[in-house]
């Protein structure tokens, strides 16, 4: 499969001035009838990554895109937003691409969109190139490209109409590894201008960060009060989209418990719902106020109560130990031999037993 990018400047100024040419692709692969008709994975990863290694299946390091963009996605920090975007380390890069770093969704007979994965995160997200790709007679044409940050899990990519334009939609699950699994849902948006899809922050119009365009569609949170009692929040929420913009529906559900009474039932303390709207505005993203749930927890901190920490979702692995040498295993072995000798000591009759010292091992984070 030939792979060519298109970036010549003159081109794309002689084409600008002929509305009936169509737009160029900003990337494209030509690919025989049979990838056409039946492409793999490695089809989207040579696509998508510049520098992609099809025989060992690796990325690029750092990931850079068919354009030869970077692919990187940073939400706002606490101290630049009212609320700031999800906390998380990223985890180690793979040592190659597999299927479960492909997310595929068909919008259309001969359109997809295509969300590579070339990073996670300890929080359950995903980081990779996202794209909308055209199937032609030739092979396969990159019509939008940005950098895509989401949780990968029962994902679903789509395209909302608003304002005459096209918003990537991306939802997925973030699910505890401990226990019962608990999975709750998650939204990211990102418009369509020209032929990138940009990772914008929600801002009020004086152009203040209110926070990343990053919706919980359910979550929780616990605060410990300052006269003992447990206060429990639960949030749902809706995103729904139509020409004149985007509405997020939020509905809280606060409930008050006594840690030194567990049998009995926590007590409703309020319900809250509130509806904002978001627009797109010239290189911005405009919400009408700030989300019900960052003001209500801006609330609890005010009045003293204490947020009890979220349980991770993912745990970060252990570092990898060096490969032991003939040496190290020599000198491992001798405590193991001398340990025999001395348990042999201790099984003869007439001598006197001593316990062993137990040895603390430590666990590496």
């Amino acid at each position: 499969m030939k792979r060519t990018l298109q970036v010549s400047a003159v081109a794309l100024s002689l084409l600008a001035g002929c509305a009936s040419v169509p737009k160029p692709a900003m990337c494209f692969a030509e690919a025989g009838s049979n990838a056409l008709s039946f492409p793999t994975p490695d089809t989207w990863f040579a696509l998508l990554l510049h520098g992609y290694d099809k025989d060992s299946g690796a990325a690029p390091r750092p990931s850079v895109d068919c354009t030869g963009a970077p692919v990187w996605s940073q939400d706002p920090a606490a101290d630049e937003c009212v609320e700031a975007g999800p906390d998380a380390l990223a985890l180690p890069p793979p040592e190659k691409l597999t299927e479960e770093d492909l997310v595929l969704e068909t919008l259309q007979a001969g359109q997809r969109l295509v969300w590579v994965i070339t990073r996670r995160f300890t929080n359950g997200e995903a980081l990779g190139p996202v794209a909308l790709v055209e199937t032609t007679e030739k092979g396969f044409r990159v019509d939008a490209l940005g950098s895509l940050r989401a949780m990968p899990k029962n994902a679903k990519l789509r395209l909302e109409k608003v304002q005459g334009s096209n918003v990537l939609v991306a939802e997925g699950d973030a699910c505890t590894t401990e226990g019962e699994e608990v999975c709750r849902r998650h939204a990211r948006i990102m418009p369509l201008r020209q032929n990138r899809f940009f990772t914008e922050s929600v801002s009020d119009k004086a152009r203040a960060c209110l926070g990343a365009a990053w919706f919980p569609l359910s979550r929780e949170m616990n605060f410990e009060l300052p006269n003992g009692l447990r206060r429990k929040f639960e949030l749902t929420a809706t995103l729904t989209f139509a020409e004149e913009g985007i509405s997020v529906q939020e509905q809280v559900q606060v409930s008050d418990s006594d840690p030194q009474q567990p049998d009995v039932a926590p007590r409703l303390y309020r319900r809250a719902q509130d509806v904002r709207t978001l627009v797109l505005a010239d290189n911005a993203l405009l919400g009408s106020k700030a989300s019900l749930w960052s003001r209500m927890m801006e609330q609890q901190v005010r009045v003293g109560a204490r947020p009890v920490p979220e349980k991770p979702i993912y745990a970060m692995p252990e570092k990898k130990k060096p490969a032991a040498s003939e040496a190290d295993v020599a000198t491992a072995e001798a405590p193991a031999e001398a340990a025999k000798a001395t348990a042999k000591t201790v099984a003869t009759p007439g001598k006197t037993s001593q316990k062993p010292a137990t040895t603390a091992t430590t666990t590496p984070p």
